[in-house]
């Protein structure tokens, strides 16, 4: 006697489109060949395929097979992400679109004048792929530093001739969104740490917190300058192609103020390059 028909292919009681549907918190470790050697990350990751009107469900644990294949991470998060999501198409024939997503800390090389450390930042990666190849890359970078605000710094010379100002803890974060152009992590971190009056070091001796607080009182800035700056940072350092997406994004957890600042800025790489010439 033959299978019946699942109920996931049957018809739905209401024939609406289902864009995403699959597992959200899965967690696997996986090992990516980048350019500095062989890198290992934990990773949180979201599976999803869409799904038509005509079709009541999809068979989600294919979302889990796509991922038990070993050997095939690449050389990028992106490129591991690009995997899954082909694999998600192939395990789920009838859908027209998967996306593979991931969470994790990354370290990088920081070098900051005279200081350095090997500091976490946070990454979100995303890969988008339509059935016939058509792809979108997300990758996303938050990293913490300080800024010096120069509106009480200017006030404070000139009321009572001293040069104090008060320091914020800063999240600052850039999305990029290209076809498949691949943008490095370590290219994006930096890129917003140098955006900030100084970026934040895990170690640091007496002498070490006192030159990082010197250099970041010579560097104030508002919260407006720094999404500007690391939005221009992000195009020139990443060397980004005009037609990719860039958003940043900037919270201040205020020392002088219960409530916090926030700042956000979303341009095409093109529209960036033509105010930097």
């Amino acid at each position: 006697m033959g299978r019946g028909v699942e109920p996931q292919d049957s018809p739905p009681a209401v024939s609406l489109v289902i864009e995403k549907v699959g597992f959200k918190d899965v967690k696997r470790r996986v090992r990516l060949l980048t350019p500095q050697g062989e890198v290992a990350l934990d990773l949180t990751l979201e599976l999803y395929v869409e799904i038509s009107g005509d079709r009541r469900g999809a068979h989600l644990s294919r979302n889990i097979e796509a991922l038990e294949v070993l050997g095939e991470e690449g050389r990028s998060l992106e490129e591991y992400l690009e995997g899954v999501a082909r694999r998600l198409l192939e395990k789920h024939d009838y859908a027209r679109r998967a996306l593979a997503r991931a969470r994790t800390n990354y370290y990088v090389v920081l070098e900051f004048e005279e200081l350095r450390g090997v500091e976490p930042v946070e990454v979100e990666a995303e890969v988008s792929m339509e059935r016939g190849g058509e792809r979108e890359w997300r990758i996303a970078v938050g990293v913490i530093g300080m800024t010096v605000c120069p509106s009480a710094l200017e006030y404070m010379q000139q009321a009572y001739g001293e040069r104090l100002s008060h320091m914020q803890r800063v999240k600052l974060t850039a999305r990029v969104t290209t076809r498949g152009e691949r943008v490095r992590i370590e290219k994006l971190a930096r890129a917003l740490l140098f955006s900030l009056s100084a970026p934040s070091f895990s170690l640091l001796k007496r002498a070490e917190e006192a030159k990082l607080v010197a250099k970041a009182f010579r560097r104030p800035k508002l919260l407006e300058d720094v999404v500007r700056e690391a939005a221009r940072n992000v195009v020139e350092l990443g060397k980004l192609k005009g037609d990719a997406l860039v958003e940043v994004e900037a919270e201040s957890y205020e020392s002088i103020h219960p409530h916090n600042l926030y700042a956000y800025l979303r341009s095409r790489a093109e529209d960036i390059k033509v105010m930097l010439t």
